[in-house]
């Protein structure tokens, strides 16, 4: 997988864009030049959250519809074919960021939202020889816990990008601890962009 890691005007593309994750991905490829294609749900408020993914740094937002159409051709005229697909849905959503991802290029799964699994068409392993892997930073922890040098190095770059105000947490809402419903309520409403954080 190491071969598929972006460089510097590479492109990442990447589901679930407006999440927790996908905000750090792109605040972290554009502080690196990597483009980023973020995929999203369709919604009401589309245009609006276009406007935020681009001011964090993205490159281009698209509905997850997009992905199965032909126009997606003309924007790759614009940046080269991802090297990397980010999944946090699983499903069709992930069978569809295969489809677009470079030869020798990567799928990494770090969640499932949609419940479902994955279908990998034997096309893209045979002829585009696409790695499809997982990650779970609690086994990356693991696998790292004798070179504390790995995960040291990592905390400090993304200290080195919050300091430089290239990196920042998503939006948030506080809500006091005792109208904790109020908060469920608003995270269990569809598109939901504020993370409700619990005041104590």
């Amino acid at each position: 997988i190491l071969n598929a890691l972006p460089l510097f005007g590479d492109t990442v593309i990447q589901n679930a864009a407006n999440s927790a994750v996908g905000q750090a991905v792109i605040q972290i490829a554009a502080a690196k030049g990597i483009q980023t294609i973020n995929v999203v749900r369709d919604r009401p408020d589309f245009t609006t959250l276009i406007d935020r993914l681009k001011a964090m740094g993205a490159s281009h937002v698209i509905k997850e519809e997009t992905l199965r159409r032909p126009e997606l051709k003309e924007l790759f005229k614009s940046c080269p074919r991802p090297k990397l697909a980010l999944n946090g849905v699983g499903g069709k959503s992930a069978t569809e960021l295969l489809r677009h991802v470079q030869v020798g290029g990567s799928i990494v799964t770090y969640g499932g939202m949609a419940k479902q699994p994955i279908t990998v068409p034997v096309s893209a392993l045979i002829f585009k020889n696409i790695k499809v892997q997982g990650f779970w930073v609690t086994q990356w922890k693991r696998n790292h816990s004798q070179d504390e040098g790995a995960l040291r190095s990592m905390l400090d770059e993304l200290c080195s990008l919050i300091c430089q105000g290239k990196l920042t947490a998503p939006a948030c809402s506080e809500v006091g601890l005792q109208d904790f419903g109020t908060a469920l309520d608003k995270a269990m409403q569809p598109f939901t962009s504020a993370k409700q954080v619990l005041v104590m």
